[in-house]
């Protein structure tokens, strides 16, 4: 099992594409915080700066490069540091925008207009995972990086052509191309700044990795200590310290948080009994499972189902 896959998919991560832009000087917009989204902006063409909430600095982009805000923050995209800023609503009703088309907003000169394609990432607010309060305040990647993969240059200029055009699945090809982006901006990210923390730097560890594989893949095994370190190759004491220097929990903590995860997400998304979805995720006894749900999770299994019945 691909770990981060299995966590991504979990936390039903998806990619949304709400509008791209031809933006004239002078022009601001101020972004409104949203909780459990990651919200990007790929420049197509021309600069402008984005100024984040509780960044100091002012972040410039050119045309080629993009910026992943991880964690829903307020930001403010404009031409210039200093330009007059208003918020997205009040540009969206100024400039007529119905969702259909470009955002066309800003002065009367339409040469040299910015051009961006815009939209956010969506995680379920039920379910959650260190990945995501890993991530930094925002994540840069500029054109040179991307050519550093020819691939993921050509997913970006793909991406902005499919959003300028109204062709037949357009809007889909930007959600799904959105979402790689996502995935390999996490992992430039992780490469650029040698992070020696977190779940993908431990997913990228060959041997914690190995033992988080084993387990994503097999969640209902009676998994202990001993166990884990085999799959890692290493002793018990080792492993255990290794793992919890990378995540920051000790190895059976992150056990038992994930198979709350994976039990919230079956109690949601099926009509399995819950006994059977103690054994899914590694508990023979429904008591022992129903104990440990309750303490980590604030209520019964029954009762979260029911909370969570229309969801």
């Amino acid at each position: 099992m691909d770990v981060l896959s299995d966590i991504l998919d979990t936390l039903k991560f998806k990619g949304s594409f709400y509008f791209s832009t031809d933006l004239t000087a002078p022009w601001g917009i101020e972004v409104p915080n949203y909780k459990n989204v990651a919200r990007f902006h790929l420049a197509v063409g021309g600069d402008f700066w984005v100024r984040v909430e509780n960044v100091d600095e002012h972040i410039r982009l050119s045309s080629g490069d993009m910026i992943i805000i991880p964690h829903g923050a307020s930001h403010s995209i404009s031409d210039k540091p200093d330009s007059a800023i208003e918020q997205l609503d009040e540009v969206l009703y100024k400039s007529g925008y119905n969702g259909e088309g470009h955002l066309v907003y800003g002065g009367e000169n339409r040469e040299g207009c910015t051009k961006l394609v815009c939209g956010h990432f969506d995680f379920d607010e039920i379910f959650t995972h260190p990945l995501i309060s890993d991530l930094p305040e925002y994540i840069l990647i500029t054109g040179k990086q991307a050519l550093d993969f020819s691939w993921f240059d050509d997913a970006m200029k793909f991406m902005s052509y499919e959003s300028q055009k109204t062709n037949m699945g357009g809007e889909a090809i930007v959600k799904r191309l959105s979402e790689i982006l996502f995935i390999h901006s996490v992992r430039v990210w992780n490469d650029q700044i040698s992070n020696k923390k977190g779940i993908i730097r431990a997913i990228a560890d060959k041997k914690i990795g190995r033992s988080l594989r084993a387990f994503h893949s097999n969640p209902q095994n009676p998994w202990t200590l001993e166990s884990l370190a085999h799959e890692a190759g290493v002793s018990r004491s080792i492993f255990a310290n290794q793992f919890k220097d990378l995540m920051e929990m000790t190895p059976l903590r992150y056990i038992t948080f994930w198979r709350m995860q994976k039990a919230c997400q079956h109690l949601i998304e099926s009509d399995m009994s819950t006994d059977l979805i103690a054994e899914q995720v590694g508990y023979q006894s429904l008591a022992a499972f129903s104990k440990v749900f309750k303490k980590n999770i604030g209520v019964g299994p029954g009762g979260f189902r029911r909370e969570n019945a229309n969801l």
